[in-house]
């Protein structure tokens, strides 16, 4: 790409005079235009716009190309569309969204006939798996917010298909924080299939003519005596169960500090225990194997099987250490609203019977601390991170003359609680709004994507001053001029530390305010966080250590003749066919995971060690090649009619259990519907999960509705 004069780049794909010039952004522009390359830049730094110019270099080696932009939420999505609008010199309607509301069909034509496809990830991988549309003319995918690519996270799917399929294919990962130590980021270029790694920070001489400090002021605070009381009171029944553990020796004694982690992992332990009890028993496992598994040694199994103890009583104190910690965590660095709403949520439990919760709840400790909310009042009660908060954004107006803050908080509830006061506080001077994502619950559906993107719009236009944030703001969205960022809280994660502190000093120098209550889990989780900050940019600057891909074999992409145009209507009328064939290619793509898996694991260190302990496979047994295999799994998935037929609906164990109350309590073959509630109520099945589960007994006919009643029509046996 040519570039025009020192201000902007010019050149074929690019809108004349639109892209502003940095030398550092060429730099890695030249070195990921050939090869699949892992950015990593701070935020601020322009990620965005070195896509932008990936994209422009790809177009020119192949015009005819299509090119796929991956981000993982809507409200990012959205802005990558907006910004090659604005940058790209390309009809806009070939740059289109792929979203889950758009229908299969049109989603289709739209990719086919597009040049620029911008979409989550999930939505492209469920089409790929369908056999919708495929990659081979895919000439680049840009994979943002890279640190995702772990786990069973659809970029993993898309990546692996992508270099599977095209014949020449180009990966571009961006983020500002792969993560915390060589594992992670290992894990990362290996998913990616990375030739190349490009680490930009705040000290190269290329990016320091273009950033502006970030000042970091840490703001401390103390517990007032009333709310340190409370939380003393909450220590004291802390240590009355964590005894529990002690004696039993399930817990280690001589620890200066416990948090929920510790209780997590022990149930963890005891998990993998009774889900691997045969193998541990059995002896034929390696013991170096067997402890990979286990945080503790010896293994808790082991304590638990000498002395007879009662696994299920573990769990549950386990339940009731974690809920204590909690409890004792939002009074000491939220709020004590949130405190009070989380102690009547275990009220709530022991009404369903919970025992963890019960336990709680009749303690002395529990009834004082509800005696002193009640006596005080909530008002009275108030942390001091909210005075503190008020302070620095009039510090900010007065003495920065900034109106556009971000406040960060991993509640909701503290969210809107903090849009409340700071409206009351600053009714006629800023206007505050909340930015939250969405969510499943039933008493909180939180905020729609489509309303996410009218509040950054209104925040980015100056119509919003102050945004008080959870979690989805952190990655990625471009909100320009924010002078000030304020964690309400510390993270314990940095590669949430970097999205949030990015958030500012983008065009201006910048502030960020951390507020750490004295004496709480914010200030380790501060240090934590740090820690893997330092950590994951010393193996950054120690890039050898990391192994990249160096044999991928790359050809031209070839471009076919386009075949016959097909329009809705003809994807319409062959609605039933393309049906069937997806059906069909998803058995073949479920046969050919199952045979890719049984061949790695056969080529595995894994499966030879376990071999030299004298363990048989079944593979060993029957000696089948990957003809022989499929046609034995297309056997075992091609049921004939009758077994279809005969096949019985499952039901869970939550539909049985409707049913059996409904058999047991009914009268003259009927019960009342409020009654019927009350009772699975006191099962533990309430709400939407209630209705799902009923609506399933009632379509496959064991109940029936009938007005204010629920009839018993026959049971499942």
């Amino acid at each position: 790409m040519k570039l025009g004069s020192q201000e902007y780049y010019n050149g074929l794909y690019l809108k004349k005079d639109e892209v502003l010039y940095r030398h550092y952004q060429s730099n890695i522009v030249n070195r990921c235009k050939n090869k699949n390359s892992l950015v990593i830049l701070p935020t601020g730094l322009g990620k965005t716009i070195i896509g932008i110019l990936i994209i422009a270099n790809t177009l020119i080696k192949y015009s005819k190309s299509k090119i796929i932009i991956l981000a993982p939420t809507r409200p990012l999505v959205s802005q990558h569309r907006s910004s090659c609008q604005k940058f790209l010199d390309i009809n806009a309607e070939k740059i289109v969204l792929l979203t889950g509301k758009i229908p299969p069909e049109k989603r289709t034509l739209l990719f086919n006939y597009s040049r620029i496809i911008i979409s989550t990830p999930q939505v492209i991988k469920n089409d790929l798996i369908r056999g919708r549309y495929d990659l081979t003319q895919v000439s680049l995918v840009i994979f943002d917010e890279a640190h995702k690519t772990k786990g069973n996270y659809s970029y993993n799917f898309i990546s692996k298909e992508y270099i599977n399929t095209c014949n020449d294919p180009l990966i571009l990962g961006l983020t500002a924080s792969p993560g915390k130590d060589f594992e992670h980021i290992q894990e990362i270029c290996d998913n990616l299939c990375i030739e190349n790694i490009v680490f930009k920070n705040y000290e190269d001489k290329d990016v320091k003519d273009y950033i502006h400090d970030i000042d970091t002021y840490i703001n401390l605070v103390d517990l007032p005596l009333e709310l340190f009381e409370i939380s003393q009171i909450w220590d004291n029944l802390f240590k009355k169960f964590l005894k529990f553990f002690i004696e039993r020796k399930l817990i280690n004694p001589n620890k200066r500090y416990y948090s929920k982690l510790d209780f997590l992992r022990i149930s963890h332990d005891l998990t993998l225990s009774l889900k691997y009890l045969d193998c541990v028993e059995s002896e034929i496992f390696d013991e170096e194997f067997l402890n990979h598994l286990f945080f503790q040694d010896p293994k808790l199994i082991d304590i638990v099987k000498e002395n007879h103890f009662d696994i299920h009583s573990i769990f549950s104190y386990c339940s009731t250490c974690i809920s204590i910690l909690h409890a004792k965590d939002l009074l000491e660095t939220q709020e004590i609203s949130l405190f009070k709403s989380f102690l009547d949520k275990i009220i709530s439990k022991v009404e369903r019977d919970v025992l963890s919760a019960k336990r709680i709840v009749n303690s002395e400790q529990f009834k004082l601390t509800y005696s002193i909310i009640e006596k005080e009042g909530l008002s009275k009660l108030s942390h001091p991170k909210i005075n503190k908060a008020i302070e620095i954004i009039k510090e900010e107006i007065e003495e920065f003359q900034n109106r556009k803050i971000i406040l960060f908080t991993q509640y909701r509830e503290l969210a809107e609680y903090l849009k409340k006061k700071l409206k009351n506080e600053f009714r006629n001077e800023l206007t505050i709004e909340k930015f939250i994502g969405q969510t499943t619950k039933h008493d909180d559906i939180g905020y729609s994507q489509r309303i996410q993107i009218e509040i950054l719009e209104k925040f980015r236009n100056n119509e919003i001053n102050v945004l008080i944030a959870t979690s989805v703001a952190e990655e990625g969205l471009d909100i320009p001029n924010v002078d000030a960022i304020i964690f309400y809280e510390s993270v314990p994660s940095e590669i949430r530390l970097i999205q949030r502190r990015g958030r500012t000093g983008r065009n201006n120098p910048g502030r960020c305010y951390i507020m750490l209550t004295e004496g709480t889990v914010d200030i380790p989780f501060h240090i934590v966080a740090r820690r893997k900050e330092k950590s994951m940019n010393l193996v950054l600057l120690n890039k050898k250590q990391l192994k990249l891909q160096k044999n991928l074999k790359r050809k031209k992409i070839t471009f076919l003749s386009p075949k016959k145009e097909f329009s809705e209507m003809d994807l319409i009328y062959n609605f039933r066919e393309r049906k069937e064939r997806e059906i069909e290619l998803l058995a073949n793509r479920s046969i050919e995971d199952i045979i890719s898996q049984l061949d790695k694991y056969y080529r595995s260190a894994e499966y030879k060690s376990f071999k030299e302990c004298g363990i048989t496979f079944f593979s060993d047994l029957i000696k089948m090649d990957n003809i022989n295999l499929k046609n034995k799994i297309l056997k075992i998935k091609r049921k004939t009619p009758k077994m279809q037929k005969e096949h019985k609906a499952y039901l869970n164990k939550n539909v049985k259990c409707l049913i059996n109350l409904a058999k047991t309590y009914s009268k003259s073959g009927k019960i009342n519907f409020k009654k019927f509630e009350e009772l699975a109520r006191n099962e533990d099945i309430e709400n939407k999960k209630f209705y799902i589960h009923f609506n399933q007994a009632c379509y496959l006919g064991y109940l029936k509705k009938q007005n204010d009643f629920v009839h018993f029509v026959m049971d499942y046996d």
